[in-house]
C-alpha cells in the first residue's frame, strides 16, 4: 500500500500521523511512504530521520494526496 503522510495545518497542533519508527515498519513490510516536507518538524523529527527510515519526502500536500492510496 502507499501512504501519505501530510504536515498538520490546524493552528496549534503539533503532532504528526507517523513517526520515523512507524515508516520502518510499514516499509519492513512492504509499503510506500510519502511524508510531507517538514510534517515532523515541529514534532521534533526531522526529514532526515524519516529519509533514514525508508520514507519519500514531497513538497507539497498535493503531492502526497496525488501519489497516496490512503492518507494518515
Amino acid at each position: 500500500m502507499i501512504l501519505g503522510v501530510p504536515k498538520e495545518i490546524k493552528n496549534n497542533e503539533n503532532r504528526v500521523a507517523m513517526t520515523p519508527a512507524g515508516v520502518m515498519e510499514l516499509v519492513k513490510f512492504g509499503h510506500t511512504v510519502y511524508i510531507q516536507k517538514d510534517a515532523g518538524f515541529n514534532s521534533g523529527f526531522a526529514d532526515a530521520e524519516f529519509i533514514a527510515a525508508g520514507a519519500t519526502i514531497l513538497e507539497t500536500i498535493e503531492e502526497v494526496y496525488n501519489k497516496a492510496e490512503m492518507i494518515v
